[in-house]
């Protein structure tokens, strides 16, 4: 019998000594681009028996639905793998990539426009900095699977996103998506937000300009 994945132990946390709380409905239905930015900062949050594992996210990429060639939604392409895309702001989207990754996006908007945003890294423990850094090693981390698709971040779930009371201040990066080449003009698109500071944001061929 095959045991069931379960959060890396590095990752344990207590979000109400860290002053960590789940933003309003309304953080989510935002433009896209700005719930991107803003979750950059935020905590992503996973609970697997009674306890709670999580990290702070360092990088995100926008996807701004059926006008958007990258987005799985484009051309307002609905299949039940993508359903999840089309629910309220604030649900998880997660899907299984090349066969062997999972990647978890955060849903925006209202429910009916089909826009997310990949969790692309997040800041792990202190000397394991690589540990988060790319959307599949996220999802391994913190044992985020297709099974969690679809479920809402706001409602009680063993998912949250949650927000510090207090922000540290970071120095923002900007530029486009990465390996999206067959997205067209969208591939150019300045939709990936980072914090430049972090050692866990993933290697990029942009660079890493200031946002």
């Amino acid at each position: 019998m095959i045991a069931k994945a379960r959060p890396d132990p590095r990752l344990r946390i207590d979000p109400g000594r860290m002053g960590l709380t789940s933003p309003p409905r309304s953080f989510f239905r935002r433009p896209t681009k700005a719930v991107a930015r803003d979750l950059v900062g935020a905590w992503i949050a996973r609970r697997h028996r009674g306890r709670w594992y999580g990290a702070r996210i360092v990088e995100t990429e926008a996807y701004l639905g059926v006008g958007d060639r990258a987005a799985h939604s484009w051309k307002g392409r609905r299949t039940r793998r993508v359903e999840p895309m089309y629910a309220d702001g604030g649900h998880l989207y997660v899907f299984f990539v090349y066969g062997m990754h999972y990647c978890a996006n955060v849903v925006t908007r209202r429910a009916g426009d089909p826009q997310a945003v990949l969790l692309r890294a997040a800041q792990g423990p202190d000397g394991a900095p690589k540990l988060l850094s790319g959307p599949g090693r996220l999802c391994k981390a913190l044992a985020i699977t297709a099974s969690l698709s679809g479920q809402d971040l706001l409602k009680g779930g063993d998912v949250r996103i949650l927000v510090p009371r207090r922000r540290r201040r970071a120095r923002f990066g900007l530029s486009p998506r990465i390996g999206i080449d067959y997205a067209g003009d969208a591939a150019r698109w300045p939709l990936r937000f980072f914090d430049a500071d972090s050692r866990s944001v993933s290697p990029s061929p942009h660079g890493r300009g200031k946002g």
